[in-house]
């Protein structure tokens, strides 16, 4: 049964021209359906396309960024990058001190348990 129109003998897809011409269709389902399991060619390409077409939006707005922006991106990220190492520093000198306080602590334990 072709989905396309409601005679098979208008319709150019494989479907109907296989059915005309007295051979079985090698799909299932409707006129214009893919096989269950095999991939759409058609679709493929499609989506390939779409794909493409995206990455060239993407390349456009990366050049013309860099072109209005560059110099306040690169200013903003050397002060994020300064922060977060910053931040990275004082994590570990904490770490550091929290380390030394538990050893003193233990050492307190211990020597307690001694008396």
């Amino acid at each position: 049964m072709c989905l396309k129109t409601s005679r098979t003998d208008e319709c150019d897809c494989y479907d109907c021209v296989e059915a005309r011409q007295g051979r079985a269709a090698r799909r299932q389902g409707g006129c214009g359906e893919p096989m269950p399991g095999v991939p759409d060619a058609l679709e493929s390409w499609r989506s390939a396309f779409h794909q493409a077409y995206r990455e060239v939006q993407v390349e456009i707005f990366k050049a013309k960024i860099k072109a209005g922006m560059s110099k306040t991106m690169e200013k903003t990220a050397a002060l994020v990058l300064d922060a977060m190492i910053g931040e990275i520093l004082d994590s570990a000198r904490r770490a550091e001190s929290r380390k030394d306080l538990r050893k003193k602590l233990e050492k307190l334990v211990a020597s307690a348990g001694a008396d």
